[in-house]
Formats: C-alpha cells, sequence, structure tokens
C-alpha cells in the first residue's frame, strides 16, 4: 500500500496549480490562498478525528490497562517540519506568477533528489554513480524547461528560483518527517497536526506581510474548500502514510505523477505550451528521479550466478 499512497500523494498534489491558479486570478494573494487552504483543511481534519475522540499523538504500544500519555515530544517535531511544509506551499504558489505552471511543478518534482543527497550527506546513505548521473540530468532537464520557447516567454529567473526552493523546503519536510522517529503512528493525527501548525504559520505569514484578505464569492468559498481537500489533506496523509510504509526514498521516487498531472493541467486547462522542450525537460527532471531513487537497487536485480531469477 506504501507504493499507492505515494502515488496518490503525489497525483493529487500536482492538481494544486489547477485549483490555486483560478483564485489567485480571482484577485486573492498567494499568502490568503495559501492560509485558507490550510485552514479548511485543518477543519477537515478535525472533523474526521473528532468523533474518534482522538486528536493528540498517542504513541503506538501494545494496548495498555489505560491510555498512554500524548507524545508532547512529537507535537515539538511536527511543528518544526510544519514550517517547511508551509515554505514549500508558498513559494511553489509564488512561482506560478512567473512560470508556466506545468515547469515550476516540474522543477519542484527536484525534491527526491535533494531528499536523496540529504540522506547521503546526513544519514550515511552511499552517494553512488547512479546518484551523481541523477543530479547531472536533473540540471539538464532545468537547464531545458528554463529555455523551453524561443523567446522565454513567461518564464523567469525569478520563478525558477521559486521553484527550486519550494524543491528544497518540501525536500526538507519530507527528511524531516523521517528524521523526526515520531512515536506516534496515525497517519490521520500526524497530518492534523502538521495542518494545524503549517495554517498558524500561514496565517502569521499573511498578517505580517499585510496580505491577508477576506473570501468574496461562494465561488472562492468552493474552490478553496476543493483545493484543500484534495491538495492538503489526501495529498499530506498519502505521503505521511507512504514515508511510514515505504521510507522517504521510495515515497519520494514515485511522485513521477506530480509533474506530469500538473504538465497536463496545465495544458489542458491554462493552455500552456505544449513543446518539445517543455515534455523534454519533464522527462530529464523523472528519469533523474528514478536514477537517483532506484539505481542503487539495480545490481540486486540481476541474475544470479547460477542462472536462476532471484528471489
Amino acid at each position: 500500500m506504501g507504493f499507492f499512497y505515494s502515488l496518490l500523494a503525489a497525483a493529487t498534489f500536482g492538481l494544486t496549480p489547477f485549483f490555486s491558479i483560478p483564485l489567485m486570478r480571482s484577485g486573492l494573494s498567494p499568502q490568503s490562498v495559501l492560509f485558507y487552504r490550510f485552514l479548511t483543511a485543518t477543519v477537515i481534519m478535525a472533523l474526521i478525528l473528532l468523533p474518534r475522540r482522538r486528536l493528540l499523538p498517542l504513541p503506538t504500544l501494545p494496548p495498555p490497562p489505560r491510555l498512554p500519555p500524548p507524545c508532547r515530544s512529537d507535537i515539538a517535531k511536527l511543528a518544526g517540519v510544519s514550517l517547511m511544509y508551509m515554505l514549500a506551499a508558498l513559494t511553489f504558489f509564488w512561482s506560478f506568477a512567473y512560470l508556466p505552471s506545468g515547469v515550476a511543478a516540474t522543477i519542484h518534482f527536484l525534491y527526491p533528489v535533494m531528499v536523496m543527497l540529504f540522506m547521503v550527506f546526513f544519514f550515511g546513505e552511499r552517494f553512488s554513480p547512479s546518484t551523481a548521473l541523477g543530479v547531472l540530468l536533473a540540471l539538464g532537464g532545468v537547464f531545458l524547461l528554463g529555455n523551453a520557447s524561443p523567446d522565454n516567454r513567461g518564464i523567469t529567473d525569478t520563478g525558477l528560483l521559486l521553484a527550486l526552493l519550494s524543491a528544497l523546503c518540501n525536500a526538507l519536510y519530507i527528511t524531516g518527517i523521517f528524521a523526526a522517529r515520531l512515536r506516534c503512528k496515525d497517519g490521520l493525527i500526524i497530518t492534523f497536526w502538521l495542518l494545524l501548525f503549517s495554517t498558524l504559520t500561514s496565517l502569521g505569514n499573511a498578517l505580517v506581510t499585510d496580505n491577508l484578505q477576506w473570501l468574496q464569492s461562494r465561488w472562492q468559498v468552493e474552490q478553496i474548500c476543493l483545493q484543500a481537500l484534495v491538495t492538503a489533506v489526501i495529498s499530506n496523509l498519502a505521503l505521511v502514510l507512504a514515508v511510514q510504509r515505504i521510507g522517504s526514498t521510495l515515497a519520494s521516487v514515485l511522485g513521477a505523477t506530480e509533474p506530469l498531472t500538473a504538465v497536463l493541467a496545465g495544458i489542458l486547462v491554462f493552455e500552456e505550451a505544449s513543446t518539445l522542450t517543455v515534455w523534454c525537460g519533464v522527462a530529464l527532471v523523472c528519469l533523474s528521479v528514478a536514477v537517483v531513487m532506484l539505481g542503487p537497487q539495480w545490481p540486486r536485480r540481476s541474475p544470479a550466478p547460477d542462472g536462476g531469477a532471484q528471489s
């Protein structure tokens, strides 16, 4: 199920431009869209959890005679990683103003390569030739996407930087979930606290920058609710469940459906350019992720010395 959760997380998050771009075109600031997205998602998660009467993270242990105390250390850890999650979403939203949504989503998808590099430098994973090749392919993909049209129309250095920063923050978020070693294993509770802390940080950011706006129409309310359910609740819950079951590395590599979903939405809904350069850039980025994540496993798939199949 970990593979399914990872694919679901990537595909639903890839629909972020589909919901957020119309909201920003209607006059809402990225900070407001982000705050309402997190707020609505937090309310949805609370409604899911309240019938269970469990909102606090509890350790997963053999059934005790009475309910164990909440894991306060888990709450602190979730507060820390939620900051990276909020920043990843905010910079991703900002990048839509400077890049076609499909290009922004594809560059954002570089986060699995960054996750692998973090795992190499900070958690002792081996740096293999496949990792080096994957990084080179990723750089080539970003170069192609940065030159996706002859006059670079709709593509700016600011947008490329924001999309790369979004990928970096998301990589820190995923690595943080893995490194936190949370005692609580309930994905619903973990997702609720991540979204709650992200709501608070996004509200603070909107107030400090004076960019908090009220929703002006029923359509905006409906769009926010759909965005929160699909791209925050379903996506984040599926990602947490995937990381817990198959680890951050495989959860990242299976996210190839994220840029593909965003590129198709951009072409079909927002009439963005569908050029050979764009598709080659998308292919290189997806290939780089596959090479980096799956490269170390290739030797284990080779035939056995006696010519029999590996078990």
